[in-house]
This record gives C-alpha cells, structure tokens and sequence, in this order.
C-alpha cells in the first residue's frame, strides 16, 4: 500500500491521468443528473399540462341546471377515461353549497371508486383559487397517481367545486428510469473513450521524457558520449544542461586524474631518494628512516590507487566486454605459467558486459587469476554470468590446497601473505577489495567444487 501511495505521488504520468479522470468522471456525473433531472422535470410537465387541460374542459363543461341541480354538458372525449381502471381518471367534488347535490361526478375509468383527496389538499386549492395544487393520490388499483386539484367557482357564484384530474405515475417513472439507463451506460462509454483518449494523449506528451531517459541511459551504458536528438522547446534547456553537465563531469574526472598522477611523482620520488641513501648505512637510524619510508610508500600506492579507482569508477559510461578482458588475461597467463602444464577453462557469455574501466577489470581479474594459477595444481576455472539488479559475477576458482575459512579474512589485508615462500608482496586481495569497493559490489570468498579456493566477485553491468 506504501509503495502504491508513493507511486501514485512520485508519478507524473499518473497525476495527469488521475486528475483528468476525476474531472471527466465529475463532470460526467454532474451532466447525467442534469439530463436526468431535466428529462423528469419534462415529463411531469407534459403530465401536469395535459392534466391541466382535463381541468379546463371539466371547469368549461360544468353547468347548474334551473333547479340547482349540476351536470356536464360533455365529458373530455379521452376513451381512457371510460375504461375501468384504466389509470386516467377525474373527479369533482362540491367544496360548499346551499342545496345538496345528489351525487359526485366522475369518471367511468373509477368504477365504483371515488379519489380520496385529502384535506389539506382541498384547504390549499381553496387559498390558492384558480391554481393547481399538485399532490400523490392513491389510485383504485392501488397505484401511485399524479394529480392536479382546482378549486372552481361556478357561474351563480354559489356552487364551488373542487376538480380533480389524475394519472398513474408509473408510465412516466419507467421512462424516466429508462432514460436514466440510457444516460449511464452513453456517458460511460464516454468516459471510458475520454480516459484512454487522456492515457494516449499524456503517453504522447511524456514520449520527449521517455525518450530523454533512454538517451540518458544510453550514455550511463556507454552507448553515446551525450544526449543528442530533437525535443520539445520546453525539454531543450533540460537537454543542453545535461550535456553540459556530462562534460563538466568529464572535465573534472581528467583534472583528478591529472592531480592524481601529479601526487604520486611528487610524492614517490622523494620515498625513493630516502630508501635509496638510507639503503648505504646500516645503522639505527638508518634502519629506522627505511622501515618508514617503506611503509609510506606502500600507503601512497596504496590511497593513490584507492583515489584513482574512485575517480574512474565515477565516469559515466565506461564499459568493458568481460569476454575479452578474460581472454587476454589468460592468453598472457598460459604463457607466464607454460611451465606447469596449465589448464585455464573459461565459461563467460559474449554479451556479458562490466560497467567500469578496461585496466580496473584486467587489474581485478590479473591478481584474481595469477593467485589461481600460482597455487593450482594445473587447473583454473573462470566463469561469469548475470546477477540480479543490473549485477554480473565472476568466478575464479583452482584445483589447489585451498584456503581454510580461519585464515581467509586475514589474507584481505594490506601486504598480509600465508606463504612466504611464493613471490609477490601480499597487496593482490587487497587491492581486489579495494576496487570492489570502488564499484559498489562485493567480495568473497569460498571452497571451490575443484578442490582449492574460490573467489567471486558482485560487479555492477551495463546492458549489450
């Protein structure tokens, strides 16, 4: 959940999409309450109008004969309103009167039935008259009705009569409903063609950013010196600083270069002045004068390799081809050891490659396999292949004594040897660890399935 929250945060292409998904919803929705409400409000008008026309015909038509007595001179000409709970139907009521009426008119459509009007129903007619009053009946069926009540004064100023005009409302709640589907599944295909149209159109507006990456990937991988091709004008000034940034990178890593080399002429000459005079005396002081400037020069070599490894490990797209780097190096060991009958198998993928320098490669894989074959018994295993993560390992194994588990970290130490006998000044492992370090992977050591001692290295890899 964390890290979809800080996807959705930190992602811009997802921020575009999602606003405009909301808005589009949003405004979608307010447009399907529009139309629908609109639509209702349509259809209640065209009810209460027709309604109101019922009213009209049944107010002109009443009539009060001589003796008091009231009648319709016609009836509205609707059929419905003949049939028997047809959902249609009429009714007049008389409000107050000096004499009483026989009888109440009304619709055939009613039957037998009569509209119950309520009360307040007729006291709201009776304030407003002349006006409509619209309320929820219930039907002789028991259906739900629309009706208009009017209250109408007749002709001799007496007789007041409440007219009532009715219609089952279900018809028009079922339009209404259906227009409502309608309106839903139209504005969600809408929706639905608005977002990907907004998901197409942010891919096509973010492709410069894409494209930059790649092109800055490209040069990290050592496939292009700079970032080349035609943007957008907004993302050109982004383009022309990082150019220039990748060239101020450059120019930094040479000048630490140069100061590098500068230092180690400037400090190593005056070393070995030292050990060359102290070298003639034997006496204490002499002794003691070459004991430490032996220890100083180890140290400068030592951090001036540490400081050189560190500034070329910092240039962006070096690159190296493991196969060949392992190839050279066991051309030019089979014919440094051709004495001992040596056999050196190699097991390394064409497309392997090391992100880094060429001579930090031939350094880590020349002390790796020169140890390998200097304690061997004629047989030398190097192997690589990818690891997780952007990652590569390689494996330099021999069939020798090995290195018992004990003594395996002492050896990683500066000058630190277990056998004075062999040649060499004991720096080979550490120098290893050193650039391993440089690079951000790691070293180890194991027993190899060959018998002696196994040696792998984590190094970072760049994409063929």
């Amino acid at each position: 959940m964390k890290l979809m929250r800080a996807f959705l945060r930190n992602s811009l292409a997802v921020r575009l999409i999602a606003g405009a998904v909301l808005w589009t919803v949003a405004l979608l929705i307010a447009g399907a309450f529009v139309l629908t409400t609109q639509y209702r409000r349509s259809v209640n008008r065209v009810d209460d109008e027709r309604l109101n026309a019922v009213i009209e015909s049944l107010a002109a038509f009443s009539e009060i004969a001589a003796d008091g007595k009231y009648y319709l001179s016609r009836t509205p000409g609707d059929p419905r309103f003949e049939r028997a709970f047809s959902g249609q139907y009429w009714q007049i009521s008389p409000v107050k009167t000096k004499t009483v009426m026989e009888q109440v008119a009304r619709s055939e459509s009613l039957f037998d039935s009569e509209l119950s009007i309520p009360d307040e129903i007729i006291q709201q007619a009776t304030d407003k008259a002349g006006a409509n009053i619209k309320a929820t009946l219930t039907g002789p069926d028991n259906e739900p009705l629309r009706s208009l009540t009017r209250i109408v004064r007749l002709p001799d100023q007496v007789s007041v009569l409440a007219i009532t005009a009715a219609a089952d409302r279900r018809p028009g709640d079922r339009e209404i409903a259906r227009f409502r589907m309608i309106v839903a599944w139209t504005l969600g295909l809408f929706a639905t063609g608005l977002v990907l149209a907004v998901i197409i159109q942010v891919r096509m507006g973010l492709s410069p950013i894409y494209k930059i990456r790649k092109a800055i990937a490209q040069v990290r991988e050592g496939e292009a010196e700079k970032i080349d091709g035609v943007y957008p004008a907004e993302l050109m000034p982004l383009t022309e600083e990082l150019n220039h940034l990748l060239g101020h990178n450059k120019e930094v890593v040479e000048r630490a270069r140069t100061h590098v080399g500068n230092l180690a002429h400037a400090l190593k000459t005056p070393i070995s002045v030292l050990l060359n005079e102290t070298s003639k005396n034997n006496t204490g002081l002499e002794k003691l004068v070459q004991r430490q400037a032996s220890t100083m020069a180890r140290q400068v070599d030592h951090h001036l390799r540490r400081a050189s490894v560190a500034a070329r490990a910092q240039v962006i797209g070096s690159r190296t081809p493991v196969t060949e780097a392992v190839s050279d190096m066991q051309r030019t060991l089979e014919r440094l050891f051709k004495n001992k009958n040596l056999k050196i198998e190699t097991q390394i993928p064409p497309d392997l490659i090391f992100r880094g320098e060429r001579q930090d490669l031939d350094e880590l894989l020349g002390n790796l396999m020169e140890n390998a074959c200097k304690w061997s018994n004629g047989q030398v295993k190097v192997s690589a292949s990818p690891a997780e993560k952007s990652f590569l390992e390689i494996s330099v194994e021999d069939n020798g004594e090995g290195l018992p588990a004990q003594k395996r970290q002492a050896v990683l130490a500066r000058g630190e040897r277990l056998d004075e006998s062999a040649p060499g000044s004991g720096l080979g492992l550490s120098i290893v660890n050193d650039l391993v370090g440089a690079y951000g992977g790691e070293f180890w050591l194991e027993d190899s399935p060959l018998g002696g001692l196994k040696v792998i290295l984590h190094l970072p890899s760049a994409a063929r």
